[in-house]
């Protein structure tokens, strides 16, 4: 059983993106950051600025075609607002993954503190470990269909 309660809970509370377009990773952020509903307050063009300081320190590309893209700092203060924007890429990205595969699928996480950023970031990298989610991500599953693989995954099938 695989320990990630909490990425079931962001995923539901964030929007799952399809066909998502764009030729550069900026292009993507802005077109992810105008379609997801975002905590009231927070405006798109900050969380792009944010996600693009951080792939300008190490891309969160972590192979396996899938990237975490997160800001390196919390952008409100309610937990109840921390989620995850999962976008499935139209064209795969080149993200400088370490095994070079391109990018075909995101979960960006936004988090109101360092320590649930933190624990929800190796939550999140727990599941992506697991090889029956990979093969069902490959499918690119709406939202309801990737909360259930999500469940079968962490719930040990």
């Amino acid at each position: 059983m695989i320990g990630t309660f909490e990425v079931e809970s962001l995923v539901g509370r964030g929007e799952v993106l399809g066909n998502v377009t764009g030729g550069t990773l900026e292009e993507i952020f802005k077109s992810i950051c105008s379609k997801a509903k975002l905590p009231q307050g927070l405006e798109a063009d900050a969380v792009v600025t944010e996600l693009m300081d951080r792939e300008k320190v190490l891309s969160t590309a972590v192979g396996n075609g899938i990237a975490i893209p997160h800001p390196r700092k919390p952008l409100f203060s309610r937990e109840e607002d921390s989620m995850i924007v999962v976008a499935y890429l139209n064209q795969p990205l080149d993200m400088q993954a370490p095994d070079v595969k391109k990018v075909y699928a995101m979960f960006i996480l936004l988090s109101s503190s360092s320590q649930f950023h933190i624990k929800a970031l190796a939550n999140l990298a727990k599941l992506i470990k697991n090889e029956e989610f990979r093969k069902g991500l490959q499918v690119k599953p709406p939202k309801e269909q990737l909360l259930e693989l999500i469940r079968k995954v962490t719930q040990g099938n």
